[in-house]
């Protein structure tokens, strides 16, 4: 991986870190798949979150230090968004969704991974394209893993929600949108692809037991939550909102132990994570060595 080292040196000195990337795993044998929600990630026009070309490179910096081969993005407005920190990333690419407002889905890859749009997944907006997005469909192939990986942001449940009544609504919307996606792994996964990952900030976790609204995916055998016994960054004692969901066949690459949270306040200052985003990365590994037989 390369990164812009001479306009990074500076940097890693600044935020006092053990060299400016750490190995977590042998990247040549497998695939690191994770989610991002970058919060208001904008393109310098009247973004709801202002950032300096310092805050995109600390981004850049921490999507290289999470090693991600695929990185599912949330909260990204535009394309231009986006480009603002891939123009720190030499061996990366990515794109957006066109649907999704401001906060849009996308991809951020390493160039060596085949990484191909395919569609846009309109249902998960229920029909209010105006206020949901929909999830991102790409095809993936690292080594002899090939794989359908669909990028999702659900429904909140924020301070906005101003009433019992609108609290409500954004958990029968969010149940909903799980419901959505459940369906659309079952299909998919009876045809020949068997290998499907979801990524993204489902907004719930699995073990919740007051008013659950992802059960549809938690709950349904053909699919295991890897990230579901992780702990947020911002506080020890939450359950991570970001997750990364596999099928069962995808999840039989899957290295047991492997999934982990780049914890960014672990070596950046509370005045540049908070630049960053309210989330940090979630990540998990995949085994590519073995023939793929879907």
């Amino acid at each position: 991986m390369r990164l812009h080292w001479a306009m990074l040196s500076g940097l890693c000195a600044a935020v006092v870190i053990q060299g400016c990337s750490s190995s977590k795993g042998t990247t040549d044998t497998s695939a690191v798949i994770g989610t991002f929600n970058i919060e208001w990630l904008g393109d310098g026009t009247g973004d709801r979150k202002t950032r300096t070309d310092h805050d995109y490179l600390l981004i850049a910096d921490i999507i290289v230090k999470s090693e991600a081969d695929v990185l599912g993005v949330q909260e990204i407005e535009n394309e231009k968004a986006l480009k603002n920190v891939l123009r720190y990333l030499d061996d990366y690419d990515g794109f957006v969704s066109q649907g999704g407002g401001q906060q849009r889905v996308g991809v951020i890859y390493k160039k060596s991974v085949d990484v191909r749009r395919i569609a846009e997944y309109e249902p998960l907006t229920l029909g209010r394209p105006e206020r949901l997005r929909p999830g991102l469909v790409v095809s993936c192939r690292k080594g002899k893993f090939d794989w359908i990986q669909m990028i999702v942001h659900l429904k909140s449940t924020s301070r906005y929600d101003s009433t019992t009544e609108m609290v409500e609504e954004s958990r029968q919307v969010r149940t909903k949108q799980a419901e959505v996606i459940r369906a659309w792994v079952d299909s998919v996964t009876s045809g020949p692809e068997k290998d499907v990952i979801i990524t993204g900030d489902l907004n719930d976790y699995p073990q919740r037991q007051l008013n659950p609204t992802i059960t549809a995916l938690s709950n349904a055998p053909n699919l295991l939550f890897l990230t579901r016994n992780l702990k947020s960054c911002a506080n020890k004692s939450w359950n991570v909102i970001d997750h990364i969901v596999a099928s069962v066949t995808a999840s039989q690459r899957y290295r047991s132990g492997s999934e982990y949270v780049e914890n960014i306040h672990d070596y950046l200052s509370e005045t540049d994570a908070e630049k960053i985003s309210d989330h940090c990365p979630v990540l998990a590994r995949f085994e590519i060595l073995t023939a793929d037989t879907d």
